[in-house]
């Protein structure tokens, strides 16, 4: 048992997949676990804002991985996780961190708009969970 509760909340050394990186909350969280020294695979839809990203966050010392894929599939979601596994040997930590916002008031808004912010926002990190917590 140990003496230092903090210690139950180090994560350095561990391996962490963000998905949706590149988006507002992604980069935050992504800069913090940088921060924190894990090792980190960014994955998001934006190539370019993502590449910027891993710059950032090697500035900050850590090792960095990048994919340009969305969690929009079951395959997408497991190669995320393969590369994660495949780099740095383990999973640890996953941030799902992508989602959509279509603002709209109820009587007004389309059922294929919320089936989509539905999709993105909850199918979309189960499928993310679901490839992840195989490999954790």
């Amino acid at each position: 048992m140990t003496n230092n509760p903090y210690s139950l909340f180090d994560v350095k050394g561990r391996a962490a997949l963000i998905v949706g990186a590149s988006g507002a909350f992604g980069s935050i969280a992504s800069r913090a676990l940088a921060g924190a020294g894990c090792k980190l695979v960014l994955a998001a839809g934006n190539k370019g804002a993502c590449e910027k990203l891993a710059n950032d966050c090697k500035n900050l010392g850590a090792q960095v991985e990048t994919i340009n894929l969305r969690p929009s599939s079951e395959e997408n979601c497991r190669a995320m996780t393969k590369l994660t596994v495949d780099s740095f040997g383990r999973l640890d930590i996953l941030v799902v961190a992508s989602g959509i916002n279509k603002i709209a008031k109820i009587d007004t808004m389309e059922p294929s708009t919320f089936k989509d912010v539905i999709d993105v926002n909850v199918t979309q990190s189960w499928l993310s969970a679901q490839a992840a917590t195989k490999q954790m």
